[in-house]
């Protein structure tokens, strides 16, 4: 967002950057240093710019020239890659256009006229014509279920993407995962570079593990589907597109194709249609539509065969934490009535992000009570008009608050990947620029310092 708006401004603009770490760019998806985590879609899709595609191969290849548009590569590269974006997106600058960095964390932010304060936990106040609240995923929920105080104790790691959350898990050790989608995957990569050799329970209702990617799959043609949208119908169409896919493909194009459609998709469908999708069919999609990279799977074939890793579909009824320090899960396998219990000597949240904004970060919550924003309908994120401008409780659009990626989510369903977020940013950076433009040029209008966007 940082970066499309400093290539697009034209003329005087300060951009303020405000993050917590200080390092901008990596984010908590591309900050990793393990070798074995691995980009899920291949290099030739993975451009900042949309209407630069091959942006990120041309770049990578000066580090690694033998790389392939379908190369899977190391997720740090992405991470290197952003914030060579930014930078260069800033030496390239108007003149006037500048950019700001700022280390702190947003607490609560409130509209005055047409401007917003914004109150950092630590550190001055700031003020701005405009925000973008670009924050990203959530942190995993703990499940609710009797933790047994688990979830206050060393046992017990929510989130494998903290610094050193894994130190304490000892080769030897026995870990049960709860969830096994993309983060499961890589906590397993992550131990098995630490040479792992205990069980790894990995649980989840399903027992679903991601799909692979398939060299070569190019997306087949736009998906026909019928008025009026139901789930079950686009369910069929998928499947009638997947039967009569030509020798060599395979269903993955026939998702692949539908990809460009999801937004709109999303849109058609009534509300109590997006409900029955998420209770019964959203497990399934994420296995088909979030897929790893085959080396990646590899890795988990032969820990599997090893005995290390084992996948279980089975609810999580209840922990205990023993005075000798073991975690006793008690579990109920799909299907069956009588529970299970796996006794081991950690338990990491492997769900993924919360979806749920009501516990999210304090400055979410006190947006949603001051009435200036208001939850979607799934409350899955917060809800924006067609550009990202957020409504408030009244379900009017803002003029000076937007937002773009995850919180979308319960508005376009796909909204947390790069192919989404980068056309998200670019038509949010022009709308933003053309809606500064305006306001200077208003009659009786006078700015004496550029706007700032933080």
């Amino acid at each position: 967002m940082a970066a499309q708006l400093l290539r697009n401004a034209p003329g005087p603009l300060r951009v303020a950057l405000l993050e917590r770490t200080g390092r901008v760019g990596p984010g908590l998806a591309y900050s990793t240093e393990s070798e074995s985590h691995l980009l899920n879609v291949p290099a030739g899709r993975m451009s900042a710019f949309p209407d630069e595609p091959e942006h990120f191969l041309r770049w990578i290849r000066r580090i690694e020239p033998d790389t392939q548009p379908g190369d899977f590569v190391q997720r740090r590269r992405y991470g290197q890659y952003l914030e060579a974006v930014l930078r260069e997106a800033r030496e390239a600058a108007a003149p006037g256009v500048d950019l700001e960095l700022l280390t702190g964390e947003a607490s609560s932010l409130s509209q005055v006229g047409d401007a917003v304060r914004v109150v950092l936990a630590t550190g001055p106040m700031l003020e701005a014509r405009t925000v973008v609240l670009a924050v990203g995923n959530a942190l995993p929920a703990d499940l609710p279920v009797e933790d047994g105080g688990l979830y206050r104790s060393s046992r017990y790691i929510r989130s494998p993407w903290a610094e050193g959350a894994l130190q304490r898990v000892q080769p030897h050790h026995s870990v049960l995962l709860v969830g096994t989608g993309l983060t499961m995957v890589d906590t397993v990569l992550s131990l098995a570079e630490r040479n792992h050799e205990g069980r790894i329970h990995a649980i989840s209702r399903h027992g679903l593990l991601p799909h692979v990617h398939r060299p070569g799959v190019v997306a087949g043609p736009a998906v026909s589907l019928s008025e009026p949208l139901r789930v079950r119908s686009v369910l069929r169409a998928l499947r009638r597109e997947a039967r009569s896919m030509r020798e060599g493909a395979d269903w993955r194009g026939v998702v692949d194709a539908l990809r460009p459609m999801t937004a709109s998709v999303w849109r058609g469908l009534p509300e109590p249609e997006r409900r029955r999708f998420l209770r019964h069919l959203r497990s399934f999609w994420d296995v088909h539509r979030h897929r790893m990279a085959p080396g990646v799977y590899d890795v988990l074939q032969q820990l599997r065969i090893a005995g290390v890793l084992r996948i279980h579909a089975a609810r999580v009824r209840s922990f205990q934490v023993t005075e000798e320090g073991w975690v006793i899960a008690r579990v109920r396998a799909r299907g069956f009535e009588r529970e299970a219990t796996f006794r081991v000597q950690h338990v990491i949240n492997c769900t993924g992000p919360d979806a749920s904004i009501g516990r999210g970060h304090p400055l979410l919550r006190g947006l949603l009570e001051s009435g200036l924003v208001r939850s979607d309908a799934l409350g899955l994120g917060l809800a924006t008009d067609a550009e990202g401008a957020l409504l408030d409780a009244e379900g009017q659009p803002s003029g000076v608050l937007f937002t773009l990626g995850p919180l979308r989510r319960g508005d376009l369903w796909e909204s947390t990947a790069i192919p989404e977020i980068r056309a998200q940013a670019l038509g949010l950076a022009r709308r933003l620029l053309e809606q500064l433009a305006s306001r200077s040029d208003a009659p009786g209008s006078a700015v004496s310092h550029p706007p700032t966007f933080p």
